[in-house]
């Protein structure tokens, strides 16, 4: 792969990696309420899992559920409730200096993102747009999947810190449950707008059997 496409696959991954999604508020949010240092199990989880998505798409799953509206329409509706679960979570977590059992651990992280749309969306669109038939298949794989993983730690890391910085300048525990409420929100139309950019919903219903 060329110099110049490796810049554009990651100026590509950083607008993804590093804009507004339900995985960076869900990191935010882990920050806020359990700071940095007991949030990065949960942070190092989350870069796994989208790991995780990134071999499946590339050894085919993401063209099994392309060709499959059934398959397609289950996992929507699975990732659809698990993002409502965890925008209830944050809207309800409680701002702890403790030690907390209910922070978010490492498993929590690794499938946060097999189960995100937009991370699914995302590495299909980088495969589509940046692999060239005529060059070897495993090498543009590899090379875009370690500039998805250089980008992801130190953007995600900015969320996660921004949400102890929040945690640190807000002292007032219902302030903190107001942030709490406007994060799972923001978490909520993050992956509405991935779904509409991506439009999956409408060619899915139409694929459907009447």
């Amino acid at each position: 792969m060329e110099y110049g496409k490796m810049a554009l696959v990651a100026l590509f991954a950083i607008s993804m990696v590093g804009s507004p999604g339900p995985v960076n508020m869900l990191l935010m949010a882990s920050g806020a309420n359990f700071g940095f240092r007991r949030s990065f199990p949960f942070l190092i989880g989350s870069i796994s899992g989208f790991l995780l998505v990134c071999i499946a798409t590339a050894l085919g799953l993401g063209t099994l559920f392309t060709t499959s509206p059934v398959l397609q329409l289950v996992f929507l509706g699975a990732s659809l409730l698990y993002i409502l679960y965890l925008a209830y979570r944050v809207a309800m977590a409680t701002p702890t200096l403790a030690e907390s059992t209910d922070r978010p651990g490492y498993l929590a992280g690794l499938i946060v993102h097999p189960l995100n749309p937009k991370a699914w969306v995302t590495i299909v669109a980088a495969y589509s747009q940046f692999i060239s038939p005529g060059e070897n298949y495993t090498m543009q794989v590899v090379i875009i999947i370690m500039i998805f993983l250089v980008v992801s730690l130190p953007f995600n890391s900015l969320w996660c810190y921004g949400g102890n910085i929040l945690r640190r300048l807000v002292t007032s525990h219902h302030i903190m449950r107001t942030i709490n409420v406007m994060l799972a929100l923001l978490m909520l139309i993050a992956v509405g707008l991935a779904l509409v950019q991506a439009d999956v919903i409408g060619p899915l219903l139409a694929s459907l059997p009447a």
